[in-house]
């Protein structure tokens, strides 16, 4: 997704703004919404987040961005979001094993978020067979080339709403399911998600 999406995305769910009305926001936003404006503009620009939307990057790509980012805010240890897995350009040639491929970049952010003192957080693809079963909360064997995440992976998070595949319900709750915590408990977290904003909240 390139970074004008993404900041559309992030003002949206910041201030409660309807994504759709979001595309002529002189237009069809309120006049309590424009004032807002600049405020939520202004609480983004304090997180001091980057986004970098080059295609392909490698881990030693992202390795020499964090470091930049840390010389560049000391006093602030970086949470790095990357999506998504299988994107990331590996160091070696494997040819069409992705398997071996996605064991690598695997290994490399585990690494990384040790070197860095950092959380990591991957976006990872799911199996097309999560489609086809009745019941389609996903689980860990869904991933794909799911055995090295599996491993390296301190915490595993799946999201799931009912809303998304029975359109008669009226229910807008999102699911987070703990699949995974090497350091904490398991199970599912159950929270508001508003698709017009895209807020996520208790």
């Amino acid at each position: 997704m390139p970074e004008k999406q993404i900041t559309s995305r992030l003002i949206a769910s910041t201030g409660g703004f309807n994504r759709a009305k979001m595309r002529d926001p002189k237009r069809m936003l309120t006049p309590n919404q424009k004032n807002k404006w600049s405020d939520v503009i202004g609480d983004l620009t304090e997180t001091h987040m980057q986004i970098f939307d080059g295609a392909g990057q490698t881990i030693a790509e992202m390795r020499a961005k964090t470091r930049k980012m840390m010389h560049q805010f000391p006093y602030k240890k970086p949470i790095l979001f990357i999506d998504y897995l299988t994107l990331i350009h590996s160091s070696q040639f494997y040819g069409e094993n992705a398997h071996l491929q996605v064991t690598e970049i695997s290994k490399s952010l585990k690494t990384m978020a040790k070197d860095f003192d950092c959380p990591v957080i991957c976006l990872a693809q799911l199996n097309r067979s999560v489609e086809s079963r009745a019941i389609k909360r996903p689980m860990m064997s869904d991933i794909r080339e799911s055995g090295s995440v599996e491993q390296d992976a301190d915490v595993i998070l799946f999201l799931y709403r009912e809303a998304y595949y029975d359109k008669e319900i009226d229910d807008h709750s999102l699911e987070i399911i703990v699949s995974k915590n090497r350091n904490g408990p398991v199970g599912t977290i159950r929270v508001n998600y508003n698709e017009h904003t895209g807020r996520i909240e208790e």
